[in-house]
């Protein structure tokens, strides 16, 4: 009966260190994104005041 709780304590806690590396990668992959997204509107931003002479 002990190896089994011993297992379903491993499960447990292998459980919640996934979410927690699943919520880390997904606020990395969130902060990558915004900042390729800001980097792609400012290129932008510079082609369009080139075309308008601003």
């Amino acid at each position: 009966m002990g190896s089994l709780t011993n297992l379903g304590d491993l499960l447990a806690v292998t459980f919640y260190l996934a979410v927690v590396a699943g919520i880390l990668a997904a606020v990395v992959l969130f902060s990558r994104s915004h900042r390729k997204r800001k980097e792609q509107l400012d290129r932008i931003e510079a082609k369009l005041n080139d075309l308008t002479g601003k």
